[in-house]
């Protein structure tokens, strides 16, 4: 998907590698007023719900389970206390606010720890709602049900300063071990069935995979006036990263102790689960301006794009927020799924396309220079998974 430099009221997306899947009929995307769509958490590969171990009082010895009363330890996105009988009670899921387990006790993910909390309404820009899961159907279509377990997304898109962190990191020498970024809380640790399959699941990062991640000035774009990176933090720092492809998104968010959503996950949150809404926000279509969504270089307010002050901060919007709380599905940025990119199956069961069957990823949502139809939840859309581009970002899903 090439987006180029948006000029125009409703700017050209232009796409010299990427096809515009609708449904499930494969085209060539060209411009937003051709379209006539309508549409584990694991930092190391293991088991998402210990990643702080036991804490508290170091987990003592006994009857029960074999903890010492008032240990804590995390169980997914939420933390367990040891009872008087020495055995583990449920699990307190941790606040949207502090959606990190981390030794027995609830904080922010990698990305946000030591980030002042001015995402949105003055909160965390790791905040990260809880999605109850349930049966929908795939781009409002009854031919493609799915099904979805309970996950978190965060609210927000990945912002610059949450990014400079985790190339910080990369930078340090930190690398995802093999298999890691799974849903590994789903099916005994084997994460996403492949499809209708019963028997493939997703294969996890391929250590071969980290030469397509690059932290460099020159792989942020610097030389094009709508990149948002900056070598030294400035005031961009709430603003999406952009100019990411698939591979560092994967990798962020195993860094960030979350996931890429697959693309079933985040169709479910824009169409606001079975209410099948037609934006993440309900039915009225947007206007020409930027109170629903950021798109068609409307934030200006002159439909006419000139550079970075055309990305506003993530949130911005929060009419348009969906139904369970997350900001700017559509619009702002192109979000990376997990999956790559082909014709939908016909039944789904916490499922994704796993299985390289194509040359392309998915993204969904729109971007800040997207005309209106490309905000729809049922509308698909793909790339290469090495592009960057001034209008590609991502956010992480994460454990229940």
């Amino acid at each position: 998907m090439r987006l180029g430099t948006p000029a125009v009221a409703v700017a050209l997306v232009l796409c010299a590698s990427c096809n515009l899947i609708l449904g499930n009929e494969a085209g060539k995307l060209t411009t937003a007023s051709d379209s006539d769509a309508g549409g584990d958490a694991s930092d190391s590969g293991g088991d998402p719900g210990d990643s702080g171990g036991t804490g508290g009082g170091g987990g003592g010895t006994g009857g029960g389970d074999g903890c010492s009363p008032t240990d804590t330890r995390c169980a997914g996105s939420g933390v367990q206390t040891c009872s008087t009988s020495r055995s583990w009670g449920t699990a307190e899921a941790c606040d949207p606010a502090v959606p990190h387990c981390s030794a027995g006790a609830c904080g922010q993910p990698p990305s946000c720890q030591g980030l002042t909390a001015n995402c949105g309404p003055g909160e965390s820009c790791c905040t990260s709602p809880s999605i109850n899961g349930g049966t929908y159907n795939r781009i409002n279509d009854a031919n493609y049900p799915a099904t979805v377990s309970d996950f978190r997304l965060d609210k927000y898109e990945v912002t610059v300063g949450r990014f400079r962190k985790f190339a910080a990191a990369w930078n340090d020498g930190w690398r995802p071990v093999a298999g890691a970024g799974k849903h590994a809380y789903l099916s005994s640790g084997k994460g996403l069935a492949d499809g209708d399959s019963v028997s493939e699941y997703e294969p996890g990062w391929d250590t071969a995979w980290a030469t397509n991640v690059s932290t460099t000035d020159a792989s942020r774009r610097l030389d094009d006036a709508y990149a948002t990176w900056t070598t030294n933090a400035n005031t961009n720092e709430n603003r999406p990263i952009n100019y990411v492809n698939w591979f560092e998104s994967y990798a962020f968010c195993i860094w960030d102790e979350g996931f890429l959503p697959s693309e079933a996950e985040w169709n479910y949150a824009a169409a606001g689960g079975d209410a099948q809404r037609t934006y993440p926000w309900g039915p009225t279509v947007p206007g020409a301006n930027a109170s629903l969504a950021v798109y068609g270089c409307y934030y200006s307010g002159t439909g006419t794009c000139t550079g970075v002050t055309d990305i506003p901060p993530v949130g911005t919007a929060p009419a348009g927020n969906g139904r369970y709380g997350q900001a700017d599905l559509a619009g702002n940025m192109w979000e990376w799924n997990l999956d790559w990119s082909q014709q939908l199956d016909g039944k789904c069961n916490n499922c994704a396309n796993v299985t390289n069957s194509s040359s392309f990823r998915v993204i969904r949502g729109g971007a800040f220079s997207s005309g209106a139809d490309y905000l729809v939840s049922s509308y698909r859309n793909n790339d290469t998974p090495s592009n960057r581009d001034n209008g590609l970002g991502l956010r992480c899903a994460r454990t229940p």
